[in-house]
């Protein structure tokens, strides 16, 4: 063998080894450095409010003109976020999906039957203008408290022309404390319970 055929082998650098070459200490000093940080900090804030990250506030629920007895918490904003998606922003509902609830014979009839659906859920079909709608209503008794759920009716029993009286939170809690939360109403069992709207 010729020196030439050797030549492109003793080019090359050696084969590394594992293990031969340590850490750069630069490397170990830096995870040091921030490993004491991190813990320094974390103790620092142990008790603290927690005001990193996302810590945008709850935004205020809006007060109504309490001058004339009011609760103070505004039926109409709970509405348009809370039912305007389904029963629409006129009270007109959607046809054939979604009851109206401008001049319902429910809503209009004894509170307790508003009470009940808003709280409790309603399913199966139920006839309002002379139309029948079979759908599922959710229960807001988990998402709404009792004083939001009766400044909800209070205003819906008060627009689009309804003239009905107003629901008192009184109403809402001793429903609560009859009837639980016993799950979805139907139309048969409401006008056996409460009578025909």
């Amino acid at each position: 063998m010729s020196q030439n055929e050797h030549r492109a082998q003793r080019r090359e650098a050696p084969e590394p080894e594992e293990g031969a070459r340590g850490v750069p200490k630069i490397v170990i000093a830096w995870i040091l450095v921030l490993l004491v940080w991190g813990v320094g900090y974390y103790s620092w804030q142990i008790g603290k409010p927690m005001l990193g990250g996302d810590s945008r506030s709850a935004p205020e629920q809006v007060v109504a003109n309490t001058e004339s007895g009011g609760s103070g918490i505004d039926g109409g904003a709970i509405y348009n976020a809370q039912c305007s998606a389904c029963h629409q922003a006129t009270g007109q509902g959607i046809p054939g999906a979604f009851p109206p609830l401008a001049e319902s014979e429910w809503l209009l009839a004894d509170p307790k039957i508003a009470v009940s659906i808003v709280h409790d859920g309603l399913q199966g079909p139920i006839e309002v203008h002379g139309a029948t709608f079979a759908g599922v209503m959710p229960p807001f008794g988990g998402n709404l408290s009792n004083a939001e759920i009766a400044a909800v009716l209070t205003h819906v029993r008060s627009e689009w022309g309804n003239d009905a009286s107003s629901v008192d939170v009184d109403l809402v809690e001793a429903h609560e404390a009859e009837y639980g939360q016993r799950g979805p109403w139907t139309a048969e069992e409401l006008t056996a319970e409460f009578g025909a709207p």
